[in-house]
């Protein structure tokens, strides 16, 4: 029979085990987005090195937002046969070395290819890191670890401004990716030797005994719930992505900041983000998913046109706060947890990964490239960004409404 002090014990175990499982994946998912940003920072540098217009240099980007679809769909194959932990580790060595190889792109295509390879690691991260994260988190806290982990992404742009405003100078572009692989490495040995696997996956393994198919994802009426999964990821991408794509590229062409104002911006943005995810992490766990995406799209909405007023310092800073705080902070809180509680233990990496990736694909390749395109025809960059997100977000509120509340739900 168990002891008292036992039963005491393997609580605090688990809590234990939790609280090392956010720390660390939420680094790895912030050290992931640093790589993924710091280009965004130097699509100017891409223009003038290359001899590419911006749409080009987007491009860029774009394939590399692509790749992780690959990524999200083989790595979250992977990670439902094989287990969530070695699929992970293998992304996060995939990711970085192509990080590092970016340093030497000496020509625009080499940095095409290269980017369109550490896109795949990105998107197989993902699709393993995020199943392992909830499904190690007590059903009541899912909500705020997400938000937690989703704030990794803001950590992220404001690590790579903090290297563009501390580093670009001195060492140029380049080496700015040199500098950025080293971290996630750093933390791919601690998951390593402190993390086990996830003991979920392990139960759905034995009861099975085999890996389920990726009809599953459509089968036992679970079409909806995969369409669905993926609409929300592609309209959320679509809020958020045309913001980190283009502000820095608005400030530098448009505004002619300097660095220094450009970073501080950029930094604004993202603390911003970053407590807008905490909150609104929190804020799901007791209002529910769906009012938390409600409320964050109607501030989303509410300050869309931070772009059309970058000229003034005090309008720039308050609603780039705002912006950040409901669009990459309150809309994106959710995400994590929300998709997950879309699918079940067997097919819940898949399913993330690939659902979460398509949304990356669509919302966050081939929204920014549209936003370019069009831009010209609607009064510049900064009244296409305004738009965009705009629209996205009314597609928010709109498709919260369309799948039930799963806050508190025990996953399947």
């Amino acid at each position: 029979m168990m002891s008292t002090a036992s039963q005491a014990t393997a609580p605090a175990e688990k809590q234990g085990l939790a609280m090392k499982a956010l720390i660390s994946i939420a680094l790895v998912w912030a050290f992931d987005a640093m790589d993924f940003s710091i280009l965004t920072f130097v699509l100017i540098d891409i223009m003038k090195d290359y001899h590419v217009p911006l749409t080009l240099a987007a491009a860029v980007s774009s394939a590399t937002t692509f790749a992780r679809l690959g990524g999200g769909f083989l790595g979250g194959l992977l990670g439902d046969a094989r287990g969530r932990k070695v699929s992970l580790l293998i992304s996060i060595v995939w990711f970085s070395v192509f990080e590092f190889l970016t340093g030497f792109s000496i020509g625009f295509t080499l940095l095409f290819i290269v980017r369109i390879l550490y896109g795949l690691g990105m998107g197989s991260m993902y699709a393993s890191g995020t199943p392992m994260l909830m499904e190690l988190m007590p059903a009541k806290w899912r909500g705020l670890a997400s938000g937690l982990m989703q704030s990794g992404f803001s950590f992220g742009y404001i690590f790579a401004a903090i290297l563009y405003r501390v580093w670009y100078s001195s060492l140029g572009w380049h080496k700015l990716f040199f500098i950025a692989c080293i971290p996630a490495l750093l933390v791919a040995l601690y998951i390593w030797r402190a993390l086990p696997e996830s003991a979920r996956w392990q139960e759905t393994q034995k009861k099975t005994g085999k890996r389920v198919p990726v009809s599953a994802l459509f089968g036992k009426g679970r079409t909806w719930n995969t369409l669905h999964a993926a609409i929300i990821a592609i309209i959320a991408f679509s809020v958020t992505y045309p913001i980190n794509v283009f502000y820095a590229t608005l400030l530098k062409e448009k505004g002619h900041f300097l660095p220094a104002v450009i970073a501080n911006t950029i930094i604004i943005l993202n603390v911003a983000g970053i407590l807008g995810n905490l909150i609104g992490g929190w804020v799901s766990d007791k209002v529910g998913r769906r009012w938390t995406l409600v409320v964050s799209a109607l501030g989303t909405i509410a300050s869309s046109f931070v772009f059309l007023h970058i000229s003034n310092q005090a309008d720039r800073d308050i609603f780039t706060f705002l912006i950040g705080f409901f669009s990459i902070g309150g809309v994106w809180s959710v995400i994590p947890t929300y998709l997950a509680e879309h699918f079940p233990t067997s097919v819940r990496s898949t399913g993330q990964g690939t659902t979460y990736h398509f949304g990356a694909a669509l919302g966050g390749a081939v929204v920014p490239l549209i936003v370019s395109a069009v831009a010209p025809s609607v009064g510049g960059l900064a009244s296409s960004m305004t738009y965009s997100v705009a629209i996205a977000s009314i597609l928010v509120l709109i498709f919260a409404f369309l799948w039930r509340e799963s806050k508190g739900e025990i996953l399947e």
